[in-house]
């Protein structure tokens, strides 16, 4: 499972979110790991767009983790 880092607000999650959407293969799954916690809402408003599918969302002490998987097409 790949994993990506979203270090800032925005533009970063726009840079990750693409090289996702490049980088997983259809079917994989893919953490996306940040402390801004509105990565969450993000990432789900913009899922259908790139093509991937929200498996999970957890919160701890250093921020969220957001399990996708890629459509397989």
């Amino acid at each position: 499972m790949r994993r990506y880092e979203v270090k800032g607000p925005c533009p970063e999650l726009g840079v990750v979110l693409a090289r996702l959407a490049l980088e997983v293969p259809a079917g994989e799954t893919a953490v996306l790991v940040s402390k801004w916690r509105y990565v969450v809402e993000d990432v789900r408003n913009s899922a259908q767009l790139l093509g991937i599918e929200v498996l999970s969302v957890s919160e701890g002490p250093d921020g969220v983790e957001v399990v996708v998987r890629r459509a397989k097409t």
